[in-house]
């Protein structure tokens, strides 16, 4: 039973009809995403993985499809819808990967269309519909979504890569500064370091210097110093050979 999944799909492609100019921002992986903020809805990162996702969406429908006998008729109103789309769309970007799905509907409903003209059953033939749908070759609207999916999850791997080496960077560049940082406040603690232990022992010197003085003061007063005195041929007293006032002893 053929379920019409391309309405939703298109209806949210009018949404990238305008192409918005707000400041770009990062691109966020949108498949499990349910709601984001007001703000971001009017980024253009938000509008490009919002085409990006509905084109992919898309682009599957119609390649599941492009193997039904019935797909002229399934894929009209879509090229009709698509065309009036790319009327209006103001973003180059987006209506050239719209045009290559036009393009790619236009031969496959061509070729459908001439090989079904040789068919001798009627449409109510189920098993005979399901046999010749079953012997289609790969259509190009398969070969083009295969090789649209691997080349853009090539590029998803490698934006994806480069964002990790720059969250990367930007830790390691954290890192560094971090001890920058650490080092310059080390080596300014150092110095008031020393400059308190070299005020703590100027301090301590002059209590160490008066002790020794002190010390030394009274070493001088319990032992005074015993000079050599002589008397000279004159009556006079001489110190260490020097003159020294005359003294008179008493016997």
């Amino acid at each position: 039973k053929h379920i019409p999944l391309i309405h939703p799909l298109l209806n949210t492609l009018e949404f990238c009809a305008t192409q918005h100019k707000a400041p770009a921002t990062k691109p966020i992986d949108l498949t499990c995403v349910l709601r984001v903020t007001k703000g971001y809805k009017k980024t253009k990162a938000f509008q490009d993985g919002v085409f990006e996702l509905t084109y992919e969406l898309i682009l599957n429908y119609i390649s599941q499809l492009s193997i039904s006998i019935s797909f002229p008729e399934v894929a009209f109103p879509v090229t009709v819808w698509l065309k009036k789309w790319v009327k209006k769309c103001t973003n180059p970007k987006y209506t050239g990967q719209i045009k290559q799905i036009l393009e790619k509907i236009e031969t496959v409903t061509r070729d459908i269309t001439e090989r079904r003209s040789t068919v001798t059953f009627s449409p109510k033939d189920l098993e005979q519909v399901t046999k010749w749908e079953r012997d289609l070759p790969e259509s190009a609207l398969t070969k083009y979504f295969n090789t649209w999916l691997r080349i853009h999850r090539s590029v998803l791997a490698i934006a994806e890569k480069k964002a990790e080496e720059e969250d990367a960077k930007e830790k390691e560049q954290a890192e560094k500064e971090g001890d920058d940082e650490a080092e310059a406040e080390d080596q300014d603690s150092k110095p008031a370091k020393t400059k308190k232990s070299k005020k703590k022992a100027k301090e301590a010197e002059p209590v160490e210097n008066g002790a020794d003085k002190n010390k030394n003061k009274k070493k001088t007063e319990k032992e005074p110093e015993i000079k050599k005195v002589e008397k000279a041929d004159d009556g006079q007293f001489v110190d260490g050979g020097d003159f020294v006032e005359e003294m008179v002893l008493s016997d």
